[in-house]
């Protein structure tokens, strides 16, 4: 059984840490989280999802620290093993009930993505 959230919030403590204490971007130095990994051990796939809410895009170095880790995550990846790249959700504003919804840039229903996310 999947296991339920239980704060309903994130905590940025650690977040503003990093901001504050570890080198600034000017010096190359990027940071950014990864919102979701679905792993199947069954089947042996697994995919990388950032999810984007109020229509935003990914920012140019973000889509290239994902893009990189997608290829050196190909590259390296177990024989019996799919990885199926790294995925842009986003939704027109928070979710299905308040606007479209994206994978890719492509539109697509909740449905859709139920079935999509479901054959991983």
């Amino acid at each position: 059984m999947t296991r339920t959230e239980f704060t309903g919030q994130r905590d940025l403590t650690f977040s503003g840490w990093i901001r504050k204490e570890l080198p600034d971007s000017s010096l190359g130095f990027m940071v950014t989280d990864l919102d979701f990994i679905l792993y199947n051990w069954n089947t042996k796939k697994v995919i990388l999802l950032e999810v984007k809410t109020r229509n935003k895009q990914l920012t140019v170095w973000q889509n290239n620290i994902f893009q990189n880790l997608s290829k050196w995550i190909n590259k390296g990846i177990d024989k019996d093993w799919t990885f199926l790249g790294f995925k842009i959700i986003r939704f027109e504003n928070t979710f299905f009930n308040d606007g479209k919804c994206y994978l890719n840039n492509k539109e697509i229903s909740e449905q859709e993505l139920k079935i999509f996310l479901g054959k991983i």
